[in-house]
Formats: structure tokens, sequence, C-alpha cells
């Protein structure tokens, strides 16, 4: 284009006021992408499913306010009571007791190795559960088995009785006594402690010399907050124990019928709320906690969203302003080439070069920058890795705006009369 080499020129000119929308497009390249790549990130977090049968599962807590209700004898009535409530309520297809709430706040850890083995801790979320794991989150046992009641009562009770007994240790504090404990772990946590299964049988212990002793493996499991590495929210490992047995109260997650969610929790509470008995009584669907978990996940994303459309429309309000003004500046010299020939149609692809010139060097530039801003956002904020193929179409979309932002001032100019434009030479 034989334009290229006078618009070079008169940038070199000009090195100020084209520097700036060089620099501005840079910058908006670099934020955008950054800020495209986070949000996609954020959004893969939200849409993630956990595996379970999250709309129709409910959590269910009924907590005594009184302390005579919170002893072993009346607890445990009060707890046969209240299972016996929601197996007898229409619409409940299953029930687990368990600490365990899917996307809740509530995130127990537990650091674990191979037994007998030298490598690292491994960091697995870890809940006390009773029976009925599989049939209440809807998930499917690939090996072995899960808990029965029997296995929860007598673990439960080898627990107390080994929390509550004074234990010698050895010269590194480690008890010299130590309790097996039965686990139950999803199918990604054992591959990543045991490599190839099968995994039964195996034993993984703790630092303090508790010895677990695997039973079951489940095929699906997904809680976030472990870590930002989606595939260690995978890891857990349950084991069997009553929560509810420290006097804490009753506290399950039921299934519900498909579509029974919202009627099952109202009669669940209505059944719960005994005369006589004063507890904090309590029904939660999941797909609300879920909402919850995620608000400020969400709220995040929306801001960021906002920022890159106002970051976008300053550009396309620089670039339109800066195309204005140099068809302004540039009436007399539009004049004299319309005079000596010059088309309308040659006199906006004058501008329109200009233009893509000058975001062409911008998006250039902001391609290093975006690369070097993402650096630092993995590496100091743990933030989204930016590929080139989003950042390809963060400049497409730059490109595309300049342009577009370009194309009225350009035809204002290219519409100018040799008559007008030469009225005051």
């Amino acid at each position: 284009m034989e334009e290229l080499g006078p618009i070079f020129r008169a940038m070199l000119r000009n090195k100020v006021k084209f520097g700036l929308i060089v620099v501005e497009i840079a910058l908006t390249l670099a934020v955008v992408a950054n800020c495209a790549a986070m949000i996609l990130k954020a959004r893969r977090e939200i849409s993630q499913p956990s595996g379970f049968d999250d709309e129709n599962l409910l959590i269910v807590t009924a907590r005594p306010l009184d302390s005579a209700m919170r002893k072993d004898e009346s607890l445990a009535d009060m707890l046969r009571r209240d299972r016996e409530a929601v197996r007898a309520t229409p619409g409940v297809h299953a029930m687990l007791e368990t600490f365990f709430t899917p996307w809740g706040p509530n995130l127990t850890t537990t650091g674990v190795r191979p037994a007998e083995s030298t490598m690292e801790q491994l960091t697995v979320q870890s809940y006390p559960t009773g029976e009925g794991l599989t049939e209440t989150l809807g998930i499917n046992l690939v090996e072995g088995r899960e808990f029965s009641r029997e296995d929860v009562d007598r673990d439960t009770q080898r627990a107390k009785v080994f929390n509550a007994t004074q234990h010698e240790h050895d010269a590194r504090g480690k008890p010299l006594t130590s309790f097996e404990q039965d686990v139950v772990i999803s199918q990604a946590f054992a591959k990543h402690a045991f490599g190839d299964g099968p995994y039964v049988g195996r034993w993984l212990d703790d630092e303090a010399g508790t010895l677990f002793h695997v039973v079951g493996v489940v095929d699906r499991f997904y809680k976030p907050g472990l870590a930002s590495d989606a595939r260690s929210n995978e890891h857990v490992m349950f084991y069997a124990d009553r929560d509810e047995s420290y006097g804490r109260g009753f506290r399950a997650l039921v299934r519900t019928e498909p579509g029974q969610a919202v009627l099952v929790a109202r009669d669940l509470e209505e059944r719960l709320a005994r005369p006589g008995e004063p507890r904090q009584i309590k029904v939660e669907r999941i797909p609300e906690v879920r909402t919850t978990h995620f608000g400020p996940q969400r709220l995040v994303t929306t801001l960021m969203g906002v920022v890159i459309a106002l970051l976008v429309l300053v550009t396309a309000l620089g670039i339109a302003g800066l195309t204005t003004f140099s068809v302004t500046e540039r009436t007399r010299q539009i004049g004299t080439r319309r005079a000596l020939g010059a088309t309308t149609g040659d006199i906006l692809r004058y501008f329109l070069a200009e233009n893509w010139l000058l975001t062409t060097l911008g998006l250039v530039l902001g391609f290093g920058l975006a690369m070097g801003l993402n650096v630092i956002v993995v590496s100091v904020f743990a933030g989204a890795k930016l590929n080139v193929p989003l950042l390809v179409l963060s400049m497409i979309l730059l490109w595309s705006v300049g342009l577009g932002s370009a194309i009225a001032p350009a035809l204002r100019g290219a519409r100018i009369s040799p008559a007008v434009a030469t009225r005051n030479i």
C-alpha cells in the first residue's frame, strides 16, 4: 500500500500523539486477556459438577439447645427418633449421617501417606460418615464395600475409648499404641497415593500413628476448597463415625425422590420440631448452598466483565477521537488530494490504513505485556494461566473494535468536497 510510507512518516513526526494510543491499546490487551482468562477459569469452577445428586440433596440439622439433651442416654433416644422421622417422611430416598457438606464451607483435612512409605504427607479431605454413603450421594462403589450401621457404632465407640485414654509416646512424639480405622476413599485419591490398584486392603498412616485400612473405593467426588488444583479437590477419605455422638445432635444429608426436595424440606422441619425439645432445626437445599458458596466468585467475575467492557469502550473512544482529530487536522491535505483526483475511497483507505497500523503496533506490544503480566498473576496470585488462543481472540476483538471505531470519522473525512476542503487555502 502506497499510503503506508506517508502514514509512517506522519506518525514519526507526531510520536507522542500516536505513541499514547499505541500504549493504551497495548495495556488494554494485557488487562482484557488476563481478566478473560480469570473469568473462564472461574466459570469452569462454578460449572464443575460435584458428582452428587445436588438437586435432590438436603442438609438436615437438629441441634439440642438444652445441655440435658446432650447427655448420652437422652441424645441416643433423640437421634433414634430423628432417624425414624426422616426415614418415615414421604419422598425421602436415602439418608447419610455425616459432617460432610457438598459445596459447604466446612473442610477437614488430614495428612496421610501409604503405610511404611517414605513419601511426603498427602493432604486429603476427611469426613466422618454413617451408612448409606453411595445411595445418598448418588455415586458408585467401584471396589470393596461401604460402611454398615454396625461399622459406625463399633468404630465410634472404639475411637471414643482410644481418645479418652492416656498413651505413651516415643522420642519423636509418636504414640506407642496405634489406632486402626477403616476408610472409604475416592478413586482419584487412591491413584494419587498408591498408583495402580487394586486398593482395598492397602494401608495409610498419619503422623499421630493412626493406621487407615482401605475397605472401599468410590468413583466420583468433588468438593472445592482444598487447593487451586482441581484434581486435589477430588481427594477424600471417609471414616465410620457418628459425628453427633459428641453432643452436637443430629446432622444428615438426605436424598429425596426427583423433584421432591422443596416439599420434603418443609415436611422435615415440621416433623423434627417436636414439642418439649428445644432444638435448632435447619433444612437447607444443596443448590442454595452452592449459590452461596460461589457468590463472591460470581461477583468478582461480574466486576471483571465490567472492567473489560469499560476498557474496550475507553480504547474505542480514544481511537475514534484520534481519527476525528486527524481528519480535522488534515482537511486542507484532503482537499488538495481530492482536487488532484483522489477519490473518496482513497481518502477512506488512508485513514483506515493509519488506524490499522496503530492498532497492529499496539497489539504487538500488548502481546508481550499480556504474557508478562500473566507470569506475575500466576506466580504471585495463583491466577489463571493465559493461553495463546485466548490471547489471539482478544487481539482479534481489539483489532475489530479499533477498525470499527475509525470508520465513522474516516467516512466524514472522505466525504469532504474539494471546494469545502480548499476554501481556506
